[in-house]
């Protein structure tokens, strides 16, 4: 229920109460979110708000806004854009940035993502987040709990012990692999593909592959890339290697500067 800079903040959940968020599906109410101490009780998304008011009588019980919470998601994103201009919302609950060539501006990965992980906090959300060079792989580590950032290289070992739900798979497909026994993503490496094809579709492989950098994924950003130059003007062309390296390191100085003044 919290809101992201520039939005209008609601109403304070109760702090003695566990808190639901509820939506109607067909003729039935049921459970679309639930915080850490309704779900300590055992009320998940998913349960009908006649059982979960059963279990637990005295809920904070609110309507859940999808169309709201995308629109703060959005205005989440915007806001992310001083770490990445290349930043979108990945609903329902999270957001993707392309860091490529931004990271050095914090003095590398890990200052960059704590710096972002603390400035939210602050904000008052509950966050995680992972740097990784895919984005299978990053949405996977920020959701699993693995090591916050993967290096290069290491995607595949790293997902290897994670459940099958961190490939981003619907319900049913992740009931199928369990029957199965296929419970981990290290589980699928010796599989053949052409029978989990067949079996679930190339959706399956797809997750896999992208996960694992062997087919490309990208994310649409909510603006295009800042056009931004730096420049000099001489009273006479330069030619000489010497000038042309030295005017080469002041207009690269320069354009770091502005980027660090833009994230701030």
């Amino acid at each position: 229920l919290s809101t992201p800079p520039g939005g209008t903040p609601s109403a304070a959940p109760r702090a003695d109460r566990p808190l639901v968020l509820v939506e109607s599906v067909g003729p039935r109410r049921q459970v679309a979110a639930s915080d850490p101490r309704a779900q300590a009780l055992g009320i998940a998304p998913g349960l009908s708000l006649t059982d979960a008011q059963a279990m637990v009588p005295d809920l904070d019980v609110r309507p859940a806004d999808r169309e709201g919470d995308l629109a703060a998601l959005h205005r989440l994103a915007e806001w992310a854009s001083r770490f990445s201009p290349l930043a979108a919302p990945d609903p329902a609950d999270g957001l993707m940035l392309d860091i490529t060539g931004c990271a050095h501006l914090w003095g590398g990965e890990e200052p960059m993502l704590t710096d972002a992980l603390r400035r939210l906090r602050g904000h008052g959300f509950d966050v995680c987040g992972a740097i990784a060079g895919t984005i299978g792989a990053a949405w996977a580590a920020a959701r699993f709990g693995v090591a916050p950032i993967i290096p290069q290289g290491a995607v595949s070992g790293a997902r290897a012990g994670l459940p099958v739900q961190a490939l981003r798979l619907d319900a049913a497909t992740v009931a199928g692999l369990d029957r199965l026994g296929l419970r981990r993503i290290g589980d699928l490496y010796p599989m053949k593909r052409a029978g989990l094809a067949q079996r679930f579709g190339t959706i399956l492989l797809t997750r896999v592959d992208r996960a694992l950098g062997h087919a490309a994924e990208t994310l649409s950003p909510i603006a295009p890339p800042p056009d931004r130059r730096v420049s000099l003007t001489f009273a006479e062309p330069i030619s000489t290697p010497e000038s042309i390296r030295r005017v080469t390191e002041i207009l690269t100085e320069r354009r770091e500067w502005e980027l660090s003044e833009h994230q701030r």
